[in-house]
């Protein structure tokens, strides 16, 4: 089942009518995409992801079957306006309310940093500061220093552009 941003206009919405209990943060575009999409990820492989790096965007892992543990959040936190990695124990956390903030990691607080929002045209966006915009980098690089075919790219708020919007517009996809 994939749900995407257009029939999902915020996380309180899917929270109430999704059937699966964990998704993929799936960027809309496929950019360079050579296995499949990209999704939120934390650094690292799988089971050995550090936590402590944060969040980056990495090739879905769901041309394998099933989505990375290191890639998965918890449908019911979303009506709280989180993204909790149950695996992990974990939510995102921006950095800074501004633009080249990095999406970090952290035990869930219910801070400010932690509101996040999708909104309806895709975008995840701080809830104080919905001008800003979770961000894939231009540059794509290869896993495992270069040899693997996995490819990564930078997240980071910026401020929400249509110039952009290849790198900003996200949607769910069930695990």
């Amino acid at each position: 089942m994939k749900l995407t941003a257009a029939a999902t206009v915020a996380f309180t919405a899917l929270a109430s009518t999704a059937t699966a209990e964990s998704v993929e943060v799936m960027l809309s575009d496929r950019l360079d995409g050579d296995l499949d999409f990209y999704c939120l990820d934390i650094s690292g492989s799988k089971a050995n992801a550090k936590v402590e790096r944060g969040l980056q965007t990495h090739t879905c892992y769901g041309y394998q079957g099933q989505a990375g543990i290191d890639q998965v959040f918890d449908v019911a936190s979303f009506k709280d306006a989180k993204l909790f990695m149950p695996e992990w124990d974990v939510c995102a956390t921006v950095s800074d309310l501004a633009a080249e903030a990095s999406i970090e990691l952290a035990a869930c607080d219910g801070g400010e940093l932690q509101n996040i929002t999708l909104t309806e045209g895709g975008h995840l966006s701080p809830t104080s500061a919905m001008d800003l915009c979770f961000t894939a980098g231009e540059e794509t690089t290869r896993g495992r220093g270069g040899t693997s075919d996995h490819q990564i790219r930078s997240l980071t708020l910026q401020s929400c552009s249509d110039d952009l919007a290849q790198y900003q517009t996200w949607e769910l996809r069930a695990e």
